[in-house]
C-alpha cells in the first residue's frame, strides 16, 4: 500500500485493525489482575500473615520493584527463541496461576512462591505486548499513536474496575479470595486468547513464524521449568527484603555505570541526547517515590484516617485508589487538546516543561494532604473529599511524567538501543518505588509507640509534608533548567539520532 493510501485509513477507535481489539481486551483483564491485587495486597499481608505494616508496605514496594527488573529477558525470549505469542501466552498462564494461587494461600510459603509466579508471568507478557500492538500497523501507519493512546486506557479501565470490585469483594469474603478473583481474570485473558488465537499468529515476528513447531514447544516446556523454579527463588529473594534492597539497587547502580558507558562509544549528537534523557529520567525517579505512596501511605491514610462513607454508605478505603485511574479518564482528552492546540499555535509544550510541571502537581497533591491534616474531627479523621482532590493533582502528575517516559527515551536515545531504553526506564521506574515503599514505612502504625489515631495521623502528615515540599523544591530547581533543556532537545530534533 502506498504512503498516500496509508495517510488516508480512518483513525478513532472502530477503525482499527481487528488484532488491536483482541491485545486490547487481554491487556484490560492482565491490568485489572494486576491492580486488583495493588489495591489489596498490604492489607492481605497484615491481616492474613500478621506483618507490620512497614513491613507490607517493604514487601509490596520488593514485589513491585522486582517486577520491572528482569523484562529484558521477556524480550529476549520473545525476539530470539520462541517468538511473541508463544512468550506472551506463557506469560497469561504464569499470571493465572499466580494470582489464582491467593485464594488457596495457607502459609506464608505458599504466598512468596505466588507473587513469584506473578513475577515470572510479568517477564513474558510485558514487554511483548507493546510488541503486538506495534506490529498490528504497517510502518508510517497514523493510527499508530492513537493505538497506544487507546492501549493506555485498557490499562486504566482494567485498574478503575478493580480496584472498585476487588476490595468490595475482599471486605465480603477474605483478601485472599479477592486477589484469586484476579487470577479467574486472567483465565478470561486466556479463553479469549485461544478464541482470537488467528489474530496473535499473523501478527507474530519471524522468530514465532518460522522453525519447528514441536521445537519451539520443547522450549516452552524447558523455559516453563525453568520459570517455576525461577519463580520459587524469587519467592525466596521477597522473604530478605534486605536483599531484595541490595539487589535492586545495585542493578539501578549497575544500569547508571553501563550507561555512561554506552554513552561514551556515541556520536557527539547521542551523547547529548543521553545526557539530558538522564536528567529527565532523574526526574522520574521522584515520580515512582509518590507514585508507591498509592498502594502503601496513603491506602493506609485511607484506613486509618480518612471518613469512607458516601451518603451514609460505607465503601472499603482500598477502593479510594480507584480515584486514580478515574482522573487519568477525565483528564486524558483534556490534555490530548491542549497538546494539539499548542502544536498548531507553534508552542509546542516540550518534554522538559511537562516533567518539571509533573512533579511540581505531584508535590501539590502531597502538601495538601498534609494540610489537610489539620481538619481532622475528634477522632483524628479527615473528610474523604481532600483525598479525592490529592488524587486528582497527583493523577494530573502522572499524565505529564509516566504517560510520555517511553516516548522520551526513545527521542533521545538512539533507535537501535531501543531495548536498551526501555529496560533504563523500567529500573527507573524499579528504584523509585523501592524508595517510595521504605517512605511509606515511616509513617505505618507502630502498635508498641502509637497511643492513640492523632499520633497516626501526625505520622501521616509529617510523611506527606516531607514528600510533597520536597517535590515541590526540586519540581521549581528543575524549571530552571526547562529553557536550555527544551533548547537542546529543539536543536537535537534537527539532526538524526542514531
Amino acid at each position: 500500500m502506498s504512503t498516500a493510501a496509508i495517510h488516508q485509513e480512518k483513525s478513532g477507535f472502530w477503525h482499527m485493525p481487528k488484532a488491536f481489539y483482541a491485545i486490547f481486551f487481554i491487556e484490560f483483564w492482565e491490568r485489572f489482575a494486576f491492580y486488583g491485587m495493588q489495591a489489596v495486597a498490604v492489607l492481605f499481608f497484615i491481616q492474613k500473615f500478621g506483618l507490620k505494616e512497614s513491613e507490607a508496605t517493604d514487601l509490596f514496594s520488593s514485589f513491585s520493584g522486582l517486577l520491572y527488573g528482569f523484562m529484558l529477558i521477556g524480550g529476549l525470549l520473545g525476539d530470539k527463541v520462541l517468538g511473541l505469542r508463544r512468550t506472551y501466552l506463557l506469560g497469561i498462564i504464569f499470571l493465572m496461576i499466580g494470582y489464582g494461587s491467593f485464594a488457596f494461600t495457607a502459609d506464608v510459603h505458599m504466598l512468596y512462591w505466588g507473587m513469584g509466579m506473578i513475577l515470572a508471568g510479568n517477564v513474558f507478557f510485558k514487554t511483548n505486548a507493546g510488541n503486538f500492538v506495534q506490529r498490528c500497523f504497517r510502518p508510517n501507519d497514523p493510527r499508530l499513536d492513537s493505538a497506544f493512546t487507546y492501549f493506555y486506557m485498557s490499562i486504566n479501565l482494567g485498574s478503575f474496575f478493580s480496584m472498585v470490585i476487588i476490595p468490595i469483594v475482599a471486605e465480603k469474603t477474605s483478601y485472599g479470595f479477592g486477589i484469586g478473583l484476579c487470577g479467574a481474570g486472567m483465565g478470561i485473558a486466556l479463553l479469549s486468547y485461544f478464541i482470537l488465537h488467528k489474530y496473535f499468529v499473523e501478527n507474530d515476528n519471524e522468530t514465532g513464524k518460522t522453525g519447528s513447531g514441536a521445537k519451539k514447544a520443547l522450549y516452552m516446556i524447558i523455559i516453563s521449568a525453568v520459570a517455576i523454579v525461577a519463580a520459587y527463588f524469587l519467592g525466596l529473594l521477597l522473604r530478605n527484603p534486605h536483599l531484595a534492597r541490595v539487589i535492586l539497587f545495585s542493578v539501578g547502580a549497575a544500569t547508571l555505570l553501563l550507561y555512561f558507558v554506552v554513552r561514551s562509544k556515541q556520536s557527539a549528537i547521542a551523547k547529548k541526547g543521553m545526557m539530558i534523557a538522564l536528567i529527565l529520567l532523574f526526574q522520574s525517579i521522584f515520580f515512582w517515590v509518590m507514585y508507591m505512596q498509592m498502594s502503601t501511605s496513603l491506602m493506609l491514610f485511607a484506613v486509618h484516617n480518612v471518613r469512607t462513607d458516601v451518603l451514609g454508605i460505607v465503601i472499603p478505603p482500598a477502593v479510594t485508589q480507584s480515584f486514580n485511574p478515574f482522573y487519568i479518564f477525565l483528564l486524558s482528552p483534556i490534555l490530548a487538546v491542549w497538546y494539539v492546540n499548542s502544536e498548531n499555535k507553534g508552542k509546542p509544550i516540550s518534554i522538559p516543561t511537562k516533567f518539571a510541571g509533573g512533579l511540581l502537581v505531584c508535590g501539590l497533591a502531597y502538601v495538601l494532604l498534609a494540610v489537610t491534616c489539620y481538619l481532622h474531627d475528634d477522632q483524628g479523621k479527615v473528610s474523604m473529599l481532600w483525598l479525592f482532590l490529592g488524587y486528582g493533582l497527583y493523577s494530573l502528575g502522572e499524565l505529564l511524567i509516566s504517560a510520555i517516559g517511553l516516548s522520551m527515551v526513545s527521542k533521545l536515545i538512539p533507535a537501535r538501543l531501543g531495548g536498551f531504553a526501555q529496560a533504563v526506564w523500567f529500573v527507573t521506574t524499579a528504584v523509585g518505588q523501592k524508595v517510595g515503599g521504605l517512605l511509606a514505612g515511616f509513617a505505618t502504625v507502630d502498635e508498641e509507640h502509637v497511643t492513640n489515631n492523632l499520633d497516626v495521623l501526625h505520622g501521616y502528615q509529617t510523611l506527606f509534608a516531607y514528600v510533597g515540599i520536597s517535590a515541590t523544591v526540586l519540581a521549581i530547581i528543575f524549571f530552571l533548567f526547562v529553557k536550555p533543556l527544551t533548547k537542546a532537545m529543539q536543536e537535537l530534533s534537527k539532526e538524526a539520532i542514531v
